[in-house]
């Protein structure tokens, strides 16, 4: 029991395993806070283990931390309203008010939108303006205080016998080890010795099983096939285990409004191997950007795969500012990159679906991204961190409520959250027609990605392609593409003169004639000549050019690769080269 190891079993394969991992690891966590001096230092990791997550501590427990009648505060708060009645508040609970939140949050918006307009960057104010922000677990508080949630009834009585059986906290603490000391610990003789104690002193000693602590037993979600809707699956839960579930959730769970359709989305980052530190300060960046990203047209698909890259973007940044007491990045570059430390999302989403109650209706996992590869040098992290606000200045562009935006982000999420490259090109070739449109209807810009970024995402995350991107004869067929199509159409779309025709759909029809390799190649040597031979003409009727030609080494390096690596491949990538953003003066300067 008085161990440097703990197991957490995955009884159930969905987030409720989660969160009693990181219950466990906040309550000793608030252990060694209890019995430490200020100058000490310990770690605790957790550690996927296949069957087990495991909670690693630096040295092991020792009986005498747990003595009798010793009591510290529950490590997550009561939520009150003001429905709250004093009497109804346990003594020495830390607590947070729902009213008071969403009052905190409402002045914050409105006194930055009345400060932003006056231009504070940079200035004391935007400091004071910090200063006011809301704490960035407060969608959290909103949450669990919708009471449309029906949660927060069994979550504060949880919550509250903690401090309420206070000369029990060493009982509580005691079994608590008891459960999760061994792989297979005896979790019935454990629990009844509890029970047994803790009727005597008149407790709950189980708790109804909240479809937000326990998504398994949510009603008609309890069948390996969905052949039957039943009714009775919501039991009981040992308090003991409820109770981490609980405190767990502050840590791990990040709740996001999908604003379109009303629906709360829960996503509870899932670990494969993380010190607890570094997960606090990458959770609390994450949290950051979440505020930051919410806006009105956040809908399903965008808050999935923004949750993605947001935290990929959040663990970076740990990396590069990270003390060597928790990372040391050069001796261990491999935990730099995010998937090697988290596994991604479970993501539980809730519709309202009567006036009164949220019900589940869908249970997923999303995978982190695989894009960070092995960076070697902070000068990396800065770099994929540049490729990740790319990516989403292009996904916060696109128009879920159009069916082709809809499709798009289906396709970029197939990617994002499974490294699946045949949707990124998809999405390529899709979001190729998206920018056309967007500058042919008066868009003076439009978010489009930057070859070098490109480059890298592929060094990152799928190396076997990056021969073809580096290949002189592509770089200048993708930039041939490039400037017969977002070029031009840029240049059109912000009232200036072009000199040469768009060609619209090129994208499209090199993607369908890609199927067939000679085909393929016809369609390109068709379009390599009439953009020479285009620009023959304006050169002979303007006297200047505004692009080079391509050359006969061109053409025969990009068939070269067609037999090398397939027709279809190169061509999504000429696609998605080709529709990518060009640099200022390349594409306005004449030569």
């Amino acid at each position: 029991m008085y161990q440097d190891t703990y197991y957490v079993p995955k009884r159930t394969g969905t987030y409720a395993d989660v969160l009693t991992a990181y219950g466990l690891a906040t309550l000793l966590d608030h252990l060694f806070r209890q019995v430490k001096s200020p100058y000490d230092t310990w770690r605790i990791e957790i550690a996927d283990a296949g069957p087990h997550y495991l909670i690693r501590l630096s040295e092991p427990l020792r009986e005498e931390w747990i003595q009798d009648n010793h009591f510290f505060r529950s490590p997550a708060p009561f939520i009150t309203n003001r429905r709250t009645k004093p009497e109804d508040v346990p003594p020495d609970t830390s607590t947070r008010d729902v009213d008071a939140t969403w009052e905190q949050v409402r002045t914050y918006r409105e006194t930055r939108s009345a400060l932003w307009d006056e231009g504070i960057r940079g200035t004391d104010l935007e400091q004071q303006l910090r200063d006011k922000e809301p704490s960035d677990d407060w969608t959290l508080v909103a949450f669990l205080g919708d009471g449309r949630m029906q949660a927060l009834g069994i979550y504060n009585r949880v919550i509250a016998q903690w401090s309420r059986s206070r000369e029990l906290t060493s009982s509580h603490l005691r079994t608590l080890l008891q459960l999760y000391a061994e792989p297979e610990a005896q979790e019935s003789a454990i629990l009844r010795s509890w029970e047994k104690m803790a009727k005597s002193e008149g407790l709950r000693v189980r708790e109804t099983a909240s479809q937000l602590l326990n998504p398994h037993q949510g009603k008609g979600l309890n069948e390996p096939k969905a052949n039957a809707l039943r009714m009775d699956n919501i039991k009981d839960r040992p308090w003991p285990e409820e109770f981490l579930k609980a405190i767990g959730l502050w840590t791990c769970l990040a709740p996001r409004r999908v604003v379109d359709v009303g629906d709360w989305k829960a996503y509870v980052l899932t670990p494969l191997h993380l010190g607890w530190q570094a997960h606090r300060e990458a959770f609390h960046r994450f949290n950051r950007y979440l505020w930051n990203e919410r806006r009105r047209d956040e809908t399903s698909l965008k808050a999935d795969i923004t949750s993605l890259l947001l935290f990929t973007k959040a663990w970076l940044d740990y990396v590069e500012t990270a003390g060597q007491d928790e990372l040391d990045f050069d001796a261990d570059p491999a935990s730099a990159a995010p998937e090697n430390v988290v596994a991604g999302f479970h993501v539980a989403q809730f519709k309202l679906l009567s006036r009164n109650a949220y019900t589940m209706v869908n249970l997923s996992f999303l995978d982190l991204p695989r894009w960070t590869g092995q960076p070697e040098t902070r000068a990396d992290v800065l770099a994929l961190k540049e490729v990740i606000d790319e990516h989403l200045d292009v996904i916060r562009g696109i128009d879920e409520g159009r069916s082709d935006g809809y499709n798009l982000l289906r396709a970029y999420r197939d990617f994002v959250a499974g490294n699946k490259w045949d949707a990124f090109y998809d999405f390529a070739v899709g979001y190729s027609h998206e920018i056309m449109r967007r500058l042919n209807e008066g868009d003076r810009w439009v978010p489009t990605f930057s070859p070098s970024r490109l480059r890298r995402l592929i060094m990152a995350s799928n190396k076997p392609l990056l021969p073809i991107v580096q290949n002189t004869g592509f770089q200048n067929v993708a930039y041939a593409i490039r400037h017969s199509t977002v070029i031009p159409q840029g240049r059109k779309a912000r009232g200036l003169d072009t000199l040469y025709d768009v060609r619209y759909g090129l994208g499209a029809e090199l993607k369908r004639k890609a199927t067939v390799r000679d085909e393929f190649v016809v369609a390109l040597s068709n379009f390599m000549q009439t953009y020479n031979q285009e620009n023959a003409q304006v050169l002979e009727n303007t006297k200047q050019q505004m692009r080079r030609d391509l050359r006969t080494p061109d053409i025969e390096e990009v068939v070269r690769l067609v037999d090398e690596y397939g027709s279809e491949v190169v061509a999504n990538l000429l696609v998605a080269f080709g529709y990518a953003r060009e640099p200022r003066e390349e594409a306005e300067t004449p030569e």
